[in-house]
């Protein structure tokens, strides 16, 4: 597992220092869009600012196809000032929508979204419940090497 919170972290830094330019939305265009490339691999970064302040953030990575559709890691993290104001369920929602509408304009309405959060982190798993998926499957992480939940959902076009 990676920490969505020191990725929150480092894009404040970035944002702070080079004032990367972030694209609105289209159909939330509150939501701040950021595309690189991390580590060789393609990365939307969606953010909610007030001011110059990172609020929340969501970064999505391509995964490994599930049975040949295409799967997107999604991670996410609140600044600490800024939680239990359910933040992070709507931003996950909005980023969500957001990729949705992207990859309808490319002819891709189908897609799966995957989490996978530490067992001790009850306030990502009950993000992940309601917007991912409320049966999550217990697995060890590959990377850390924890005890982990597992969320998958499929997005079609009427999801």
């Amino acid at each position: 597992m990676t920490d969505p919170m020191k990725a929150l972290q480092s894009f404040q830094e970035e944002f702070l220092l080079h004032n990367p330019q972030l694209a609105s939305g289209v159909i939330d265009p509150n939501l701040r869009v950021y595309f690189d490339v991390a580590e060789g691999e393609i990365r939307v970064t969606y953010v909610r600012l007030e001011g110059n302040t990172v609020t929340a953030l969501v970064n999505l990575f391509e995964s490994d196809p599930i049975d040949g559709i295409h799967c997107y890691s999604i991670g996410y993290a609140v600044a600490e000032a800024y939680r239990n104001q359910g933040r992070a369920k709507e931003i996950v929602a909005a980023a969500i929508a957001e990729l949705k509408h992207e990859l309808a304009q490319s002819g891709q309405t189908v897609f799966y979204v995957e989490a996978v959060i530490g067992a001790d982190n009850l306030a990502s798993q009950r993000v992940a419940e309601q917007v991912i998926s409320n049966t999550p499957t217990p697995i060890t992480d590959q990377v850390s090497g924890l005890p982990a939940l597992y969320y998958v959902r499929k997005i079609e076009p009427q999801a």
